[in-house]
């Protein structure tokens, strides 16, 4: 099982301890701010009992479908939910609730996937999946970090890729999968690059050509394996770059 993707149960578990500092400093408090803190981890609860129970009516029913824009409808509030409250963790000094809130999205993000939803708030997710990649460097968890990734990116709605925003470099979606593309290529795993790649050139086809060039010049400043440089060599010449750097 992918370590980015837990059961419910354990989501539930996890949130409790990234919330639990946050949640004894807003009851310390008396500030409106405090109040409505309050009232967001209680509606974080609320959503996650809601995709609960959204699944557990999915699994009564097997053949039955649940409604895709219900389920996106909820998972997007809970990722917002998710992004304030470890804003509002940080605005008081408690980085790793911030931490530990920002990371929880990936999990729900990966839920609301397997229920069949969309996402539409990527920045959170974003973050964290960069996050993870800052930390880890086994070839294994990467290239569950790489599936994971893809999940997400299959799961992102229509509207967004559509990447309109072209001429934003920041924009998720772009960060999204050129982040995909250098974990897959971390992990050395061939399939999950060939994969990866491919799916690079339709997803952001403006930003390949680049990404494929800058990563035949990490090919010998990492000293990344023939293997590996076979597949980034090829892909390179496919998007028709130059020969350069063996």
């Amino acid at each position: 099982m992918n370590f980015l993707q837990i059961k419910p149960e354990q989501f539930v578990e996890q949130f409790e301890q990234a919330s639990e500092q946050l949640a004894l400093s807003l009851r310390a408090g008396r500030e409106m701010q405090d109040e409505v803190g309050q009232q967001m981890l209680d509606a974080m609860r609320q959503s996650v009992d809601i995709l609960q129970r959204m699944q557990a009516d999915r699994r009564a029913a097997a053949s039955a479908e649940l409604d895709s824009a219900d389920v996106s409808k909820v998972g997007d509030y809970g990722l917002e939910l998710l992004d304030e409250l470890s804003i509002l963790a940080a605005s008081r000094g408690l980085q790793q609730a911030m931490l530990d809130l920002q990371r929880l999205s990936i999990p729900l993000a990966l839920w609301v996937a397997d229920l069949g939803g969309h996402i539409d708030r990527l920045d959170i997710v974003v973050n964290a999946f960069a996050g993870h990649a800052n930390e880890i460097r086994d070839p294994e968890p990467l290239l569950q970090l790489s599936e994971a990734m893809g999940q997400v990116v299959n799961a992102v709605s229509d509207a967004i890729k559509q990447d309109l925003e072209v001429g934003n470099p920041m924009r998720p979606w772009r960060i999204l999968n050129l982040n995909w593309g250098i974990v897959a290529t971390r992990s050395h795993d061939t399939e999950e690059m060939e994969r990866v790649f491919s799916q690079l050139m339709n997803n952001i086809p403006a930003d390949a050509g680049q990404f494929f060039q800058e990563g035949m010049q990490q090919m010998d400043i990492v000293g990344y394996p023939d293997h590996v440089r076979e597949v980034m060599d090829r892909f390179n010449r496919l998007v028709g770059n130059s020969d350069i750097l063996h």
